[in-house]
């Protein structure tokens, strides 16, 4: 589990086949701290297993994985954020995060204004679903705040604290992120969509 709260911005060194999977390596500083063989980091939001905690940091990583995120557009020299697993007693400062990416979905601008920096990312119809103003999102692992919704894209603002300290400072339009929804607004439209009202379940109870 994370919080969505960046430890530092990792640099790729290597991404190679290994058979069906891949292997990912990472060097980092801090990230490394106590770390042993089996602990989960994430990796722009993608909870890897790690499998040599010497520089860089070593990660399998499978098939599915990789298609489903952006890991595989990384190449040597790639930046990416990186987060510690949560541990007991650490401060839930951003939000609760699994590490389990829905989706990737390409940026369509990120921009300076006088107000601050605003992020747009498309999105998908069967995405709307799992958002709502002013509920929590992870892009690329960082724990942000929905501001604005729309038919196909959401709007973030960015804090200068965000943009300094993770690397969504160097995306431009067309960058794929990895999104995560917010595990609460996933359980609740899985209990909504299992005890919705529709005719067949009237029919079945004997109200028509």
């Amino acid at each position: 589990m994370f919080t969505g709260i960046i430890t530092e911005i990792g640099e790729v060194r290597s991404v190679s086949r290994k058979g069906a999977d891949s292997v990912l390596r990472v060097s980092c500083n801090r990230t490394r701290e106590d770390l042993t063989i089996g602990d989960s980091v994430a990796v722009n939001g993608v909870c890897l297993s790690v499998v040599d905690n010497k520089d860089p940091l070593e990660f399998d990583v499978v098939a599915n994985t990789f298609k489903k995120t952006n890991l595989k557009r990384l190449k040597a020299g790639s930046k990416v954020n990186l987060e510690n697993a949560l541990k007991a007693g650490d401060s839930l400062s951003g939000h609760m995060v699994t590490g389990h990416i829905d989706c990737e979905r390409p940026i369509k601008s990120l921009s300076k204004t006088k107000d601050g920096w605003v992020l747009d990312v498309a999105l998908s119809p069967q995405d709307d679903q799992h958002l709502v103003p002013r509920g929590s999102i992870a892009v690329d692992g960082v724990s942000l705040t929905v501001g604005e919704l729309r038919k196909d894209q959401v709007r973030i603002f960015l804090i200068p604290h965000t943009i300094d300290n993770t690397i969504l400072k160097l995306k431009t339009r067309g960058d794929y992120v990895n999104l995560e929804f917010d595990i609460m607004a996933k359980y609740a439209q899985k209990n909504l969509t299992e005890n919705s009202i529709t005719e067949k379940m009237l029919r079945e109870k004997g109200f028509i």
